[in-house]
């Protein structure tokens, strides 16, 4: 005949106290206890390896790098000074050479000292921006290359550093909203799960605990055997 002893239940929120059984290996009162103390070890494991490591706020992340902001400026004025201005409709860009054409070799000579003494305007010596003649059956044109003056030049040259920082801040802030935008969704989608995984818990815990009374009026009207 086996030998009945009082065992004390496992699991630390059992409220029963010890409970009989014939065999050494039980260590709870109920399947339903069994149950309900793996859930709460398996919760407990998972909270004390989850890291949880501080989130760099996206002011942080995205404040304004002076040292790339000037490379971005200086590449752009680099590129200004190797371009020469075009106003062609679609294909409008800045460049530090403008370009003139002139019907006529004397209309040329006049436009030329107009620009160079009066407005500012320097010839170069680059074979690019020598006069070029385009002959024709009855006139003759003349296109002139100038580099323009040096206070037009400041002012453009301004004009980009400032469209340079302008575009690299609205980027900025473009990268920082989406920053946020992802990072909300990431926390609501968090709080969504938690909210479902406590939903179903609270669901098993109920679902334990009727077990565990319907299990205790069945060994009730058992004898009270196990």
């Amino acid at each position: 005949m086996a030998r009945i002893v009082m065992r004390a239940c496992r699991n630390p929120s059992c409220t029963k106290g010890d409970f009989p059984s014939s065999t050494a290996r039980a260590a709870y009162c109920s399947s339903a206890c069994r149950l309900i103390h793996h859930r709460q070890q398996k919760k407990e494991q998972q909270s004390q390896t989850q890291e949880v490591t501080p989130m760099a706020t996206p002011s942080q992340l995205f404040q304004p790098d002076a040292a790339h902001l000037k490379r971005l400026q200086d590449f752009e004025v680099g590129q200004y000074k190797t371009r020469t201005q075009c106003n062609v409709q679609g294909k409008e860009q800045l460049g530090i050479m403008e370009e003139f054409e002139v019907q006529g070799l004397q209309q040329a000579l006049d436009l030329y000292a107009e620009l160079t003494t009066v407005q500012g305007y320097r010839a170069t010596g680059e074979i690019a921006h020598l006069p070029k003649l385009i002959a024709g059956p009855t006139v003759d044109w003349l296109i002139l290359s100038l580099r323009k003056p040096e206070s037009q030049v400041e002012q453009e040259i301004a004009q980009i550093k400032a469209d340079v920082e302008a575009t690299y801040l609205t980027q900025l802030a473009d990268a920082k909203a989406a920053c946020v935008a992802k990072e909300v969704e990431s926390l609501l989608a968090g709080e969504k799960r938690r909210k479902q995984q406590a939903e179903l818990d609270a669901k098993a815990t109920l679902e334990a605990e009727e077990y565990a009374r319907v299990e205790a009026e069945v060994l009730a009207a058992l004898g009270g055997k196990q």
